[in-house]
């Protein structure tokens, strides 16, 4: 069997290399019938989409930001690309290609998901006034959010917009549950709008606010020691729904009584009527 280096040839191997005449029925060596003008060629010649492409690959250090490193590094081959030849363009692959990618798969079925939910708080309520009331609470939980990337100096990427969906529905859920005890307020206890709004507030703060800070907590060990993959997406939830949180249990009862002209001039709230709800409900159980 013959081995790999056995197989090369060199130059003067393959000038001396015989080569059959046809005329004279003799062989000869390939040098009398042939100059031989060695030449570099590539030896690969790598494609991508049927474009002849050279890849540059790197790895980040411990302190590297992949988001910081491209956004420094597309301002310089910007302006180098001014003096290449007509026909010569880059394109960035790693992390940004992934979120790209990964971002345009997602957000090609978030009108489908918006749409079923926006349904489906007008069947819940029968209402298309609470049904806007409670969508809108998902920019104030996106505030949060922002302001939470950036003073942790996190990047957005793919984990933050998965963070961002699932901080939706969470704030969703802190509104619809709100909106839902104004009305068993109004219309099972027969109060007016002004003790409905005042006690759903009061009723249901603690629920809300338990059930965001253990959300936050959980999150807490997924920020610390996720590391740079996860670390956006723990960040995009637990600040914007601490932020969604206090915002909404201010924008719902406010925004309620504009919607519905509910009218505060003049009134008291009588804590008595809280009180006694609460003792014949204990009493009942």
């Amino acid at each position: 069997m013959l081995s790999a280096k056995s197989k090369e040839q060199s130059l003067s191997s393959i000038e001396t290399m015989n080569v059959y005449g046809q005329n004279s029925g003799k062989s000869v060596p390939l040098l009398q019938v042939a100059s031989i003008v060695p030449q570099w060629q590539y030896s690969k010649i790598k494609r991508m989409n049927l474009v002849r492409t050279i890849s540059i690959v790197s790895k980040l250090t411990e302190n590297g930001n992949a988001n910081d490193i491209t956004s420094a590094l597309t301002p310089w081959l910007e302006e180098q690309q001014a003096t290449w030849q007509p026909g010569y363009t880059f394109e960035l692959g790693g992390d940004a290609a992934d979120s790209a990618e990964n971002m345009g798969a997602v957000t090609k079925y978030l009108p489908l998901s918006g749409f079923i939910i926006v349904m489906l708080l007008i069947i819940q309520f029968n209402s298309f006034r609470k049904m806007v009331m409670i969508v809108l609470t998902i920019p104030l939980g996106i505030i949060g959010m922002v302001l939470g990337l950036l003073v942790f100096n996190v990047p957005f990427g793919f984990m933050a917009f998965l963070g961002i969906i699932s901080l939706a529905g969470i704030v969703i859920n802190n509104a619809i549950v709100l909106v839902d005890r104004i009305e068993i307020e109004e219309r099972e206890l027969k109060r007016k709008p002004q003790d409905a709004i005042i006690s759903a507030c009061l009723q249901r703060f603690r629920p809300i606010v338990l059930a965001t800070f253990t959300t936050v907590f959980g999150l807490i060990p997924l920020y610390v020691s996720g590391g740079a993959t996860w670390e956006p997406m723990a960040v995009t939830i637990m600040v914007g729904l601490l932020f969604g949180t206090v915002i909404t249990l201010l924008f719902i009862p406010a925004f309620y009584s504009i919607l519905y002209g509910v009218d505060y001039k003049g009134y008291e709230f009588d804590e008595k009527l809280l009180i006694k709800k609460s003792t014949e409900k204990k009493s009942a159980e």
